[in-house]
């Protein structure tokens, strides 16, 4: 591959509500950590903000306790510090998705004191906040379209910043198979042509 198509660093807007998206976030944690790739994160709202009682009352905890990541994914980039939301959002994911941890605001205030984030507790509750989250949703949309959700995968390369939606995996891949996913999805951004390809899922996240 050509330097123009060389990673620099790669953006994952994400929402930690979603399950596959924490698969994905485990192959990509791996793929750049291993590549010495910088990881930035940064918030895709599922629910666009929607106000919490317009939502199914079964999902109001879990997607309280989402925007609360959300709203620390969003301040500390802001603050440069995109490895401690990687951080909280690792201890998070292991205590819901492979864990019996409810996902709730209490399970983040929990993953983000284990991550030694005290000076961004407020963040978490800080609803000031939420029109940075909105405005990182839209800048995910710039490359993935409105119809996509989470995750999307932004490349930034020498020559520019190319993003998709997903990789949508499950379970999480290893090894070999990790790193041609990897190769995929970088010769995939090096085509400008190229735009979407799909299949349907017969995992489960």
């Amino acid at each position: 591959m050509s330097d123009h198509f060389d990673v620099t660093a790669v953006t994952f807007h994400f929402d930690p509500v979603c399950p596959w998206t924490w698969r994905t976030a485990r192959w990509l944690v791996d793929a750049t950590g291993r590549r010495d790739i910088p990881l930035y994160y940064r918030a895709f709202d599922l629910t666009d903000g929607a106000p919490p009682d317009e939502l199914p009352a079964d999902r109001r905890p879990a997607v309280a306790g989402s925007r609360c990541l959300l709203r620390l994914a969003e301040a500390a980039h802001a603050d440069g510090r995109d490895a401690l939301t990687g951080a909280v959002y690792a201890a998070y994911g292991a205590a819901v998705f492979d864990g019996d941890a409810d996902p709730s605001p209490r399970t983040a205030e929990r993953a983000l004191a284990d991550a030694g984030g005290a000076a961004y507790a407020d963040a978490l509750h800080d609803t000031g906040l939420d029109r940075r989250v909105a405005r990182a949703r839209e800048a995910a949309q710039k490359f993935s379209g409105r119809n996509a959700g989470s995750p999307v995968t932004v490349l930034t390369t020498p020559g520019g910043e190319r993003g998709f939606f997903g990789p949508v995996v499950a379970p999480t891949p290893t090894g070999a198979d990790a790193d041609r996913l990897w190769d995929v999805l970088v010769g995939a951004a090096s085509v400008a042509q190229f735009f979407e390809l799909r299949a349907r899922r017969t995992a489960k996240p």
